[in-house]
């Protein structure tokens, strides 16, 4: 859906949306640690679905505030640790398959973060839009984190993850 699509919805419209799409990407990332076959990659995968059930839980907050004509307190943005790339990497068996996952998931999580900054346009209140932008951000760390997986999968087979 283009920009112009989204400024068209309600802010309530975009808020289901974006619960529909944190339980898409949650449900994505479990599915794609089931394809991994390192234990790295099944960690990292099961991280981000973590990261998404966060973001889920956030929204649902905002919803249910404003349902109650409440402001919301969703609380801080998680923390996301990123990939140093000094870790030396664990050989991923299904490399091939695991790109093909990470390069959708790229593509999602920039799909999310317009959604989210449309959302923050949108908001009435400083609250509203700090958090929409504080979801969008997390997802441009995620896009990035994904990117820097990309390399190493790609290049070198190896899924970086953890300490």
């Amino acid at each position: 859906m283009g920009k112009k699509g989204l400024m068209m919805k309600t802010i309530n419209e975009l808020l289901q949306e974006a619960l529909r799409a944190e339980k898409k990407a949650k449900e994505f990332y479990t599915n794609a640690a089931t394809k991994a076959q390192s234990e790295k990659g099944k960690e990292f995968f099961t991280q981000l679905a973590a990261f998404e059930q966060n973001h889920y839980d956030r929204v649902n907050i905002i919803i249910k505030a404003r349902e109650e004509g409440k402001n919301a307190q969703p609380g801080a943005p998680q923390d996301i640790p990123m990939i140093k790339p000094e870790i030396e990497g664990q050989f991923e068996p299904n490399k091939d398959e695991i790109v093909d996952v990470i390069n959708k998931a790229i593509k999602a999580e920039k799909d999310a973060q317009d959604q989210y900054r449309t959302i923050a346009g949108m908001m009435d209140g400083e609250e509203g839009k700090n958090i929409f932008t504080d979801l969008a951000d997390e997802e441009t760390k995620h896009q990035r984190i994904l990117e820097d997986q990309f390399y190493h999968v790609s290049n070198k087979g190896t899924i970086i993850w953890g300490e």
